[in-house]
């Protein structure tokens, strides 16, 4: 509305110029001369009124266009942030991040990183080529112009980076990504945290609305993000037992039955190693249970630093450890057990006492699916059945159950 009063208003203090400027002319005593100068001045202010009037038109018309993405915005928004903050996961973010920007920004091209340490890792893209998107994959923070965002922590546009100073200028065109286009980064920032970046090219609208929209986005995404995380770490920490840092029982048991239900349809292996400390009862009566819990902690890490990622190892009880090794014949089972054996029979303990474990030593089992227990109840009794007779065999070893009960011969 201010903007119309202005334009009006110009056009009529246009008009009063224009109609002094006549009444000057006709006052000259040269009636051809005055009718020239009339001629040259109604041009002139016929022009200025021209330029006037197209320039504010412009601002109204921006206007209304502002009005307009901010009215789209206001619909478009209490769904946009019910998307965004109904994310269980990262994946699920991002993909509504990529959704979300595409619908309210109108942009061809848009990424989505997350902060790793010291860098940013592409995560999902919309609208970038492959050649592009790869180029992208690892951005060291502080390199390029995704980069340097992420550094200052601010939203930065075009205009931004090419205010900065030249020294600045120089470090915007590190890395493998320095001549991908890219007109706006928002940083997703949450108590001073850096979570991510959102990256957008190729825009088609005015970039004052786009900043504004895009805090909007990182907001929120930022925040998600940290309850995610939040989400993600009490998780981990009902599956995980607090002293061997290695999964409870519990998970053991659930995942167990995923993974011999996948082993059934691919027609595969799966073993699981079930094995206790030899004598523990024995070392606790003597040394006390916090000496106890450093044998047990011990070898909780190096279960954990010497399997594979897709083995789940877990503390099955007291001094009982079981070990599910997925896509693992009984063969190579028991090269990984035996293996396993030897390492904590030299691993080298010491306690507050300054009493050393003498000798630390293990017995376990080892059953496969599915020559020893087609479900998860008869595996893991086989492997108990297996554990027993390595311990009435004489201890520290371990026996598949298929040789189990020729040992105690």
């Amino acid at each position: 509305m201010e903007n119309i009063l202005y334009i009006i208003a110009t056009v009529v203090i246009g008009a009063l110029v224009f109609g002094f400027l006549i009444g000057k002319i006709f006052s000259s005593s040269n009636l051809k001369g005055r009718a020239k100068l009339l001629e040259e001045e109604l041009q002139k202010s016929s022009d200025s009124l021209q330029r006037i009037i197209k320039d504010q038109s412009r601002q109204l018309a921006s206007l209304q266009n502002e009005n307009g993405d901010i009215s789209r915005m206001i619909i478009l928004f209490p769904d946009m942030a019910e998307d965004i903050t109904a994310s269980i996961s990262i994946d699920d973010l991002s993909t509504t991040i990529i959704k979300v920007a595409k619908q309210l920004l109108e942009a061809d091209e848009i990424a989505f990183f997350v902060a790793e340490k010291e860098n940013l890792l592409l995560k999902t893209y919309a609208g970038f080529s492959k050649e592009a998107a790869n180029s992208m994959i690892k951005i060291k923070i502080g390199e390029g112009r995704i980069g340097w965002a992420a550094e200052k922590m601010i939203i930065m546009a075009d205009e931004d980076f090419r205010n900065e100073s030249i020294l600045i200028k120089e470090q915007l065109h590190k890395g493998g990504h320095e001549n991908i286009n890219i007109d706006i980064c928002a940083p997703l920032l949450y108590r001073g945290k850096l979570y991510g970046l959102i990256a957008v090219g190729k825009l088609s609208k005015n970039i004052k609305n786009i900043r504004k929209f895009l805090m909007m986005i990182s907001h929120l995404s930022a925040a998600t993000m940290e309850n995610i995380h939040l989400i993600s770490e009490i998780q981990h920490q009902a599956d995980v037992d607090g002293l061997t840092k290695l999964y409870n029982i519990t998970y053991f048991h659930k995942h167990l039955q995923i993974e011999i239900d996948k082993a059934g349809r691919f027609n595969r292996n799966l073993t699981i190693f079930l094995f206790d400390i030899d004598n523990f009862k024995l070392y606790n009566d003597l040394n006390g249970h916090p000496a106890g819990d450093v044998v047990l902690s011990s070898i909780g890490k190096l279960v954990k630093d010497n399997l594979r990622l897709i083995d789940i190892p877990a503390r099955y009880g007291g001094e009982e450890f079981i070990i599910m090794l997925p896509e693992t014949g009984s063969e190579l089972g028991m090269q990984i057990a035996e293996r396993m054996r030897k390492q904590i029979e030299n691993l080298n303990i010491s306690f507050p006492q300054n009493k050393p474990w003498e000798r630390l030593t293990i017995s376990g089992g080892i059953a496969t699916y599915p020559l020893d227990g087609k479900n998860e109840k008869e595996l893991i009794k086989t492997a108990d059945i297996a554990l027993y007779n390595s311990k009435k065999s004489g201890k520290n070893r371990v026996i598949p159950y298929e040789q189990s009960f020729a040992a105690l011969e």
